[in-house]
């Protein structure tokens, strides 16, 4: 818990304040007793709710009027304490310290605040599955400048936060996330899947089907009628032949037309190797013997000239050597390759020939026929692969809308079980505010997104206050939650009879309670005495507040 708070900023009298002691139960703040604001009640309640790591201490006029500063704090765990400091001017960094008769000291060792909100969390017990230690302790610190004190809507925590967001921390807090998180995974699963397949439908890796349902209809009428058209074509063509022996037919008439295309291949590199061995054998330049030969001829031929000519063609024909035999081992390769092509195909020829066979299939089915068949039989294939598509797509959104049932199914079931808790809790608390029995605050979860939070009968301002006090309360009681704050302003918003039952409440609780409070005397003796004894820090005029100095009074 924390056990202390102390900054160079909280002075008395012209000096710093000694450190802010802190107990479990109630602590209280308290004020002058005309109630007179400006002294630092609320500003002493953010700066508790900042060393739990909040950050609305930021904007508060503490910091305005004094400026940046450290905020140094103890908090105790089975017997162990640990000492922080927190700056403003770089709230993100929590300051590992240790402690001396002279005060805090850093240790050089930093903290993030989310690594010291975790740690809040582990030593606290709360740190449950999807709850944000933060959020849910902003939700119950209540205190001018949060914008969370809104008497008609107690759940909400944060700014902006909708009701669905709201009901969530309350499932987190009371520790039953883990039981719907099963039921959110499988939505997940289920809404990625969906997504996947309209992706892969988006860029043509699935058949894309266009018009839903009444597609589906068409395709499947288009089908039939294809089916009978090959029917018909069949048994006009080869009675009594099995849809089986027309695809082995058809394979084995493709496999052959590969064979063809395969050796026409290998008969035109075959001529072209030919030639390539004649290049080689023979050369493309004159022998010697040639030279002689044309002298014969042309006796006045100059020979030296022809000789020289004829080095140069020799250097080409070494180089177009190494090129012709470069492209010979090549053509070979080719052939080669070609013929692996041919043996593959041929051997599915006979295999394709072998089944026929067996089958007793001696037909000889035109190229006509089998064009016609193929043609008929993909429209139907694409057709029914269309079909298949629609209906991969509506199993998807079936498994989906069925995953999205279950979750919100078991979290009515988890939110029945809370709401339950909770009013049983506030009506208990009620009763102890009156002498008669008055109705209790009622919290009702219309959905997983929707709340509503009343005393039936009694929707006054006072009525709504005293509702979300008596609501924290319960939450406290039922919940880890390990403290909760309430600033001034809602305790002055509630009858005094019903602020004297409070305060009973309050002193009897084990977790720490932080409130502001003035006006004391208005009260009985009974909740004097217990703002008495629960008294942690007196503020009042006279340079008695929490910095020492007050900014409303105009200076002349």
């Amino acid at each position: 818990m924390l056990t202390e708070m102390t900054s160079p900023v909280f002075r008395e009298k012209g000096k710093e304040r000694p450190p802010i002691r802190f107990k479990k139960g109630l602590n209280v703040v308290l004020g002058k007793e005309d109630g007179e604001n400006s002294i630092g009640k609320s500003s002493t309640l953010l700066a508790i709710d900042f060393v739990f790591g909040g950050n609305s201490y930021l904007s508060s006029d503490g910091v305005k009027h004094m400026g940046d500063h450290p905020i140094f704090f103890t908090f105790e765990f089975e017997g162990t304490s640990y000492y922080f400091a927190r700056h403003t001017a770089d709230a993100e960094i929590i300051h590992v310290c240790s402690k001396s008769e002279e005060g805090y000291n850093p240790t050089g060792i930093k903290w993030t605040k989310a690594q010291f909100t975790t740690w809040l969390a582990e030593k606290y017990h709360i740190d449950f599955p999807g709850l944000s230690f933060r959020e849910t302790m902003s939700s119950f610190f209540r205190i001018y400048g949060k914008e969370n004190t809104d008497e008609r809507r107690p759940l909400k925590g944060l700014p902006g936060e909708n009701m669905e967001k709201s009901i969530a921390v309350l499932v987190k807090l009371f520790n039953r996330y883990g039981d719907v998180e099963v039921f959110n995974n499988r939505l997940s699963e289920q809404t990625n899947k969906l997504k996947a397949y309209r992706e892969a439908r988006k860029y043509r890796f699935v058949p894309d089907l266009v018009g839903g349902k009444t597609q589906f209809d068409e395709n499947t009428a288009q089908i039939r009628s294809l089916q009978v058209e090959l029917d018909n074509l069949t048994m006009e063509q080869v009675e009594g032949e099995k849809e089986i022996d027309i695809e082995k037919s058809r394979a084995k008439s493709e496999l052959q037309g590969t064979k063809l295309r395969l050796e026409t291949d290998i008969q035109s590199k075959q001529r072209k190797l030919k030639l390539l061995d004649l290049s080689l054998e023979y050369g493309l330049y004159p022998t010697e013997a040639d030279l002689s030969s044309l002298q014969e001829f042309f006796p006045g031929v100059n020979i030296r000239k022809l000789y020289d000519v004829e080095k140069y063609h020799q250097k080409l024909a070494a180089i177009l050597d190494e090129q012709f035999e470069a492209e010979r081992q090549a053509v070979n390769a080719e052939i080669e390759e070609l013929q692996a092509q041919v043996q593959a195909v041929q051997a599915q020829v006979q295999a394709v020939q072998a089944q026929i066979t067996e089958l007793g299939f001696v037909g000889n089915l035109s190229k006509e026929f089998l064009d016609k068949h193929s043609e008929i039989k993909g429209r139907i294939d694409a057709l029914k692969a269309q079909n298949e598509a629609y209906l991969t797509l509506t199993d998807l959104q079936d498994a989906k809308k069925k995953a999205d049932t279950l979750l919100k199914r078991a979290i009515r079931d988890i939110l029945a079980d809370i709401e339950h808790a909770v009013n049983d809790q506030m009506k208990e608390y009620n009763d102890t505010l009156y002498v008669e029995a008055h109705k209790p605050p009622n919290l009702h979860f219309n959905e997983y997104n929707s709340y509503h939070f009343e005393t039936p009968d009694d929707t006054g301002t006072g009525s709504n206050y005293k509702g979300m006090v008596v609501y924290d309360l319960a939450v406290l009681n039922l919940t880890a939650l390990p403290a909760i704050a309430h600033d001034s302003l809602i305790l002055k918003n509630i009858g005094d009879g019903s602020v004297d039952g409070i305060m009973k409440i309050y002193a009897q609780s084990t977790k720490q309670v932080f409130i502001a409070f003035d006006k004391q005397a208005a009260y009985k003796p009974d909740t004097n005495k217990i703002l008495k004894d629960n008294m942690i820090l007196k503020l009042s005029d006279g340079n008695c507040q929490l910095y020492g100095e007050s900014w409303n009074k105009e200076v002349s």
